[in-house]
């Protein structure tokens, strides 16, 4: 009798794991904004319920309107949520961002680098921030793409800057006058959601020599992790850093920056493509590598790393960073989760074709499996 309830609770989990799954995709393509794992599963667990009331009414269902009731009943409390939430929101989500916040723009500092779109400014709240401007254009996804990598190096467990949804006015806008080369722009007028990255320090480091004063062992280890990271994300750009106080621990770490490579450099359509073989930007710190056991760690963490938080930052979002496309962001999001199981066979391939040139011996056969293995299902809440 024990035995058979917890089959029975086994196969409730899974059902509620695959409508979850569901839930996650097609909400979002139906243009509704994400709850949180909380709410979700709780929202699937009330629809089974309802299902399962029914079935005792009217045993003989057609299994196309059992499916039906289910999905109205998740969409119907989505939409509850939503409308609840948005009541006063500026954009979709943006009552719901506890961790990607909203500052101000107060005034502007400087431009950032040699190409068209970054700046320093002061925000509201007395920070610095280094902003990406939108481009304007429909198929725009460098800004979504460098805010979905930071919030998962966040989660990663790598030192990266507080990122926030800075918002710029026009009269701002004309102290910025942009003519430097790269993406075309067109001009808005009124309020610009523009990408910001709190600014800890005032030196960049992208050569060796820079490198060299940061090698504590701590900073070693974040930088393997952001090697790791960058496979996961297929960057195609070199990795920069600061060097700035961690807000997490209050030390001088190394704090990855610039994000502008991954997810294949913003192109969407060709990281939705990549394969555990897609080359990856090569990296300096990747030298550093002697032993798979400096990796492994790493890859054990992403492949157990619980996503969900990234869906609900990536959909406060202003849509107009991803193009107003839930769809292809919710595969985006997909195909991380996807690269994240398979990080171990992706190494092992990096291993095997020099990426890596201090590490000689390849990982163990057990350790280039481990990230085919099938992810745990769900666990309700």
């Amino acid at each position: 009798m024990e035995s058979s309830r917890e089959v029975g609770r086994a196969l409730v989990e899974v059902e509620i794991s695959e409508w979850f799954d569901w839930a996650r995709k097609e909400l979002v393509a139906g243009g509704l904004d994400l709850p949180s794992e909380e709410a979700l599963v709780a929202f699937t667990g009330h629809a089974l319920r309802l299902r399962d009331r029914i079935k005792v009414l009217y045993r003989h269902v057609p299994l196309s309107l059992e499916k039906r009731l289910i999905q109205s009943a998740i969409v119907y409390q989505s939409w509850g949520l939503n409308r609840k939430m948005s009541a006063q929101a500026k954009w979709p989500g943006a009552n719901r961002a506890q961790s990607l916040i909203a500052v101000d723009a107060i005034g502007y500092i400087s431009p950032v680098g040699l190409e068209w779109g970054c700046h320093l400014i002061r925000g509201r709240d007395g920070f610095q921030y280094v902003v990406t401007v939108p481009s304007g254009f429909p198929r725009e996804k460098v800004l979504a793409s460098q805010v979905i990598c930071n919030s998962l190096a966040r989660s990663f467990g790598l030192a990266v800057p507080r990122v926030a949804i800075i918002s710029i006015d026009a009269g701002l806008r004309k102290d910025a006058h942009d003519s430097r080369p790269g993406r075309a722009h067109q001009t808005r007028r009124g309020t610009e959601l523009c990408a910001g990255f709190r600014y800890g320090d005032s030196t960049r480091s992208y050569a060796p020599t820079q490198e060299k004063r940061m090698m504590t062992p701590r900073n070693i280890r974040q930088l393997l992790g952001s090697l790791v990271f960058d496979i996961w994300t297929m960057s195609l750009l070199p990795r920069q850093w600061l060097s700035g106080i961690n807000e997490a621990t209050g030390r001088v770490d190394s704090i990855l920056v610039d994000n502008n490579g991954g997810l294949a450099g913003g192109d969407w359509t060709r990281f939705l493509a990549s394969e555990i073989n897609s080359l990856v930007a090569p990296q300096a710190s990747a030298a550093k590598v002697r032993r798979w056991g400096q990796l492994d760690p790493w890859i054990s963490r992403a492949i157990g790393l619980d996503l969900n938080p990234l869906w609900e930052i990536a959909f406060q979002m202003p849509p107009e960073w991803y193009g107003c496309d839930r769809q292809i962001l919710a595969s985006v999001l997909g195909k991380l989760a996807t690269r994240g199981w398979e990080l171990s066979r992706a190494a092992h391939h990096f291993v095997e074709m020099g990426y890596f040139p201090g590490l000689k011996m390849p990982p163990s056969s057990a350790g280039a499996n481990a990230g085919s293995e099938a992810r745990p299902l769900a666990k309700p809440a």
